[in-house]
């Protein structure tokens, strides 16, 4: 037994020896090994729970496009339009999702908010009236005498509400109580339903829940045809924009580009699927779905069908800034015109006509 095992170890020893040396790492991979991946961007995004102004950005949290970016969203903070907008001009936040008048709010005021790419290519505010009134009030000039809700004063809502009125002939301040209801949609849901309010400058997703559940019914849908073309005056309007301020653009112009990228990438991507497709990529991720809590799959569905034509690529249409801007001066929402070129940066989205 003595003499096996002593062979064995002679074996194991004459192997060890004339086996050839490893072979050296290649030049300069250990250094890559030892080099750390960037750290990822943390980035603070606001908005409004409002559908068309969100997708892109649930879309791009369900297939993980912040990440391809080498960013983390932080924190994606949801609330009145207005009270963001002057957290972002004290600085607070440096990127939020926003309506067209926001932009020229901003920079009135004296902070150079910039448009960097375009989210919505048509406007997305209508009516919807308590359902018991529906055959009362046939057309806006009947809503003299009740209450309209809306979200905040300065914000996209108060702003088309307006020019839903003067358009009708009727004036804000004495022949309508305009009612604020803030940023949760829940509430909107209930004044409706409460009686509260008559009416609500609808978005979605609470336009499709109170349709769906027979609270209200539409005087004005944004998306039927031809309303777009007789209320904003234009087939196309800059709407909604992913905006930051100058100040950032000019710190950090790569995180810009690659925010921007983030939008783009989620903007093909609702332009390229169903919206059963969307829904499911939307529901299968956490914070996402918060979004729709109380919504079924179909409803969701449903919700995304009804906005889907207004996506467009990104591009910031300078005919659509030329329409929101006439709206603007018009129906008196901002005291002063700003240009294009104030409101828009074009580096990285791109421009179209």
């Amino acid at each position: 037994m003595r003499s096996i095992v002593a062979v064995f170890v002679s074996i194991a020893l004459l192997a060890s020896c004339s086996s050839p040396p490893a072979s050296a790492p290649p030049a300069g991979a250990s250094q890559a090994a030892a080099t750390p991946a960037p750290a990822k961007d943390k980035v603070v995004l606001t908005g409004i729970n409002s559908t068309e102004l969100n997708l892109p950005t649930l879309v791009a949290l369900g297939k993980d496009y912040f990440a391809a970016e080498n960013i983390e969203l932080a924190e994606f903070v949801i609330g009145s339009s207005g009270t963001l907008r002057q957290g972002m001009i004290a600085k607070q936040y440096d990127f939020g999702l926003y309506a067209f008048v926001h932009v020229p709010l901003a920079r009135l005021a004296g902070s150079p908010f910039k448009v960097v790419a375009q989210l919505h290519d048509q406007e997305i505010f209508g009516i919807i009236i308590r359902q018991q009134l529906k055959d009362q009030v046939k057309s806006v000039k009947d809503l003299k005498g009740k209450k309209l809700g809306f979200t905040t004063p300065g914000s996209g809502s108060w702003a088309l509400g307006n020019v839903f009125l003067k358009k009708a002939g009727l004036d804000p301040d004495r022949d309508v109580e305009l009612v604020s209801l803030g940023g949760d949609n829940a509430v909107f849901y209930t004044a409706l339903q409460s009686g509260r309010v008559d009416a609500i400058v609808s978005f979605e997703p609470i336009g499709s829940k109170t349709i769906a559940d027979n609270i209200g019914v539409y005087l004005i849908d944004a998306y039927a045809p031809g309303i777009q073309k007789e209320w904003v005056g234009a087939e196309r309007s800059d709407a909604l924009a992913l905006v930051t301020r100058e100040d950032v653009i000019a710190a950090k112009p790569d995180l810009v580009k690659r925010m921007v990228n983030v939008q783009k990438r989620a903007l093909d991507f609702i332009r390229a699927n169903s919206s059963s497709t969307i829904a499911d990529v939307i529901l299968a991720n956490p914070t996402a779905a918060q979004q729709f809590q109380g919504y079924d799959r179909s409803l969701v569905a449903k919700t995304i069908d009804h906005i889907k034509t207004g996506f467009g690529t990104g591009c910031i249409s300078r005919a659509g800034f030329d329409a929101e801007l006439k709206i603007a001066l018009d129906y008196k929402l901002i005291s002063a015109p700003i240009t294009y070129e104030q409101y828009a940066d074009t580096t990285y989205a791109g421009a179209c006509p």
